[in-house]
């Protein structure tokens, strides 16, 4: 699964040359992340201050029909405090058709928990269907998906509402809620 593998080699990254360093590493040139509200991920790690151990693990993998547009989802644990993640990626391919592409993770946020998630002994995958596909999506702000249509996410944040993410796989004949993440205002550790 090239998502996970993608998730897999961020964290190895991380423990090897650090949080910053692997984020900066793997994030698309466009990608935006939480800190506590949307920010261009580039400028928000150029300023960050080193982060302290961090651990990863997906519990969940959600994957447009295409295979273009993946999410990772699980357990993020620092200075034994836990967390969950969630990151968006996205298969980009160079100009040149004959070169391989990459895996970039698009967009990223998580939060601390009082009790981490409970974790599977591996991780689910979820595919969305190929079959009469929807039409592509125009773009909105905030809303995001695959080139084929078959998963959407949308955000939204405001500092009196808090924000949410949420992600939906075509199953054959309409979307269906895979993911959601709701934070209220001051639930970020």
């Amino acid at each position: 699964m090239p998502v996970l593998a993608a998730d897999v080699a961020q964290n190895r990254l991380a423990q090897d040359e650090g949080v910053l360093t692997a984020l900066r590493a793997t994030a698309a040139e466009n990608a935006i992340l939480f800190a506590p509200g949307p920010i261009g991920a580039k400028e928000w790690l150029d300023a960050a201050e080193p982060f302290p151990p961090t651990n990863w693990r997906a519990h969940r993998i959600l994957v447009s029909c295409d295979g273009t547009i993946g999410v990772a989802t699980g357990s993020i644990s620092w200075d034994d405090h836990p967390g969950y993640y969630t990151t968006i990626w996205r298969y980009e391919t160079p100009g040149d058709d004959s070169a391989r592409g990459k895996w970039r993770w698009i967009l990223s946020h998580g939060a601390g928990v009082d009790e981490p998630r409970p974790a599977p002994a591996a991780p689910q995958v979820e595919a969305a269907s190929c079959d009469a596909l929807p039409e592509p999506l125009v773009n909105i702000a905030r809303m995001g998906h695959s080139a084929d249509a078959s998963l959407r996410y949308r955000w939204s944040f405001d500092e009196e509402a808090g924000k949410k993410l949420t992600v939906e796989l075509w199953d054959g004949a309409a979307y269906r809620l895979v993911l959601e993440d709701s934070l209220a205002p001051g639930q970020e550790q």
